[in-house]
This record gives structure tokens, sequence and C-alpha cells, in this order.
């Protein structure tokens, strides 16, 4: 009789053990920040709650991008208790609508939660192109493209003349001071050197502008065969 009371009790603890296991809810997965001017940083704190009766682990979290700081309150969450993700992007090299990703690796059955921040950045000194591609039909020729720099903020903006990192592309700008609103134009030229069938480097156009100190377009060019 007694060995059935003791088989009876096992039998009916071992189910809560079963069962025992965290399980995540939160207060949402996304968090839209609408439009923000390019430069700024936008922060936003996810919150969630371990609704489980065991103990929740985080193993790691990752952003998709540099640009998002993800800051996790605590690896260890008990069970009824809350934890937290601060999430801060940096839309300093972005324009337009973007989405970011903050994944979350944990030992509940959603062992993969994941966060989005997204929004629109408006981009205030923006560039036509960031990226220049030529073919060159001879190994003598010069190539050459235009790039216009915009001024869309509300404020002066005053460029420093444009550096090459390859000898071989030279770069002029228009003018150097921008009204809000006005526009400079950056003539652009190169050859292959020497000897090669290849170019590559980059122009570099530093600002006074503190959201974008520093404008950046890549060149490429080869020999066409």
């Amino acid at each position: 009789m007694q060995k059935c009371l003791v088989l009876l009790l096992i039998l009916l603890i071992l189910p809560l053990y079963a069962f025992a296991v965290p399980v995540i809810t939160t207060e949402t997965l996304e968090y839209d920040f609408g439009e923000v001017a390019q430069g700024d940083k936008v922060s936003y704190t996810f919150r969630f709650k371990n609704s489980g009766d065991e103990l929740l682990e985080i193993s790691s979290v990752s952003s998709s991008c540099g640009c998002t700081a993800a800051l996790l309150s605590s690896k260890r969450v008990a069970a009824g208790d809350m934890g937290e993700i601060k999430a801060t992007f940096d839309s300093s090299r972005f324009r337009g609508h973007v989405t970011k990703t903050i994944t979350l690796n944990n030992n509940s059955a959603q062992y993969q939660v994941q966060f989005k921040l997204k929004g629109v950045v408006k981009e205030l000194l923006s560039v036509s192109t960031t990226r220049i591609s030529w073919s060159f039909e001879d190994a003598d020729q010069v190539a050459s493209s235009q790039v216009v720099i915009s001024n869309q903020s509300q404020q002066e903006i005053v460029l420093q003349k444009a550096t090459s990192t390859n000898p071989q592309v030279t770069a002029t700008l228009s003018q150097l001071k921008l009204a809000p609103g006005e526009k400079a134009t950056l003539s652009v030229s190169g050859t292959l050197p020497p000897g090669q069938e290849w170019l590559n480097g980059y122009l570099l156009v530093k600002t006074n502008f503190m959201p974008m100190s520093q404008l950046r377009i890549s060149i490429s060019g080869r020999l066409a065969k």
C-alpha cells in the first residue's frame, strides 16, 4: 500500500517538472520611430516577461547591422520577472525606409525572438550617387562623371576640397558653400594607371555638417575587353 502511494505521488509530481519551461511574452515586437533626420540616433526599450515557471536564460543578443546597438538588462530572467533590451539606431549612413532587426536567442520554446526598429530617414545632405564605375575603351581614355551634392537642411553647409585615394582620379567642386536648398556639382575624371587594366579608390569630401561630416564616393574602372 505504501509503495502504491509513493508511486502515485511520483506520477503526480513528474508532470510538473516535465512542463516547467520558460515562456517569453512581449509588449511589442516592432517599433516604428516615424521620420527622423539623417544623423539622428533613435532609442527604444523593448520589454519582455518570463511568463513560464522556469529560469529564462538568454545566450546572445545580436543586431542585423553595426548601426544598431542592443543592450540587454540581464542574461537570466526569473519566472515572472521582466527583461529589457535597449536598442539604439544610428541613422548617419542611411536614407529612406529602413528596418533593423534585433535577435534574442534563449532557452524557451521560442528559442529565437526578433524585435524590429523601422522608420524613415530624411536625408539632409545628399549625393546623387555614392558609386562611380567606368568602362575604358582604351588605355589612354580619360573617363568623366558628375555627382550632385544637395543641401536639404536648414543651415549653410561648408564643403572642403575633394581628395582622392587614387592619384589617377581627380575631382573639383563647383562651389564650397551651400545655402539651404543649394546644390554643388562634383566633376570627376580618371585614367587607368600605366600598364594596368583597372583602377579603384575613393573620393572624400569633408563637411562642417555634423550628421554627415564626410561624404565618400567609391570609384572603379576597368579596361573593356
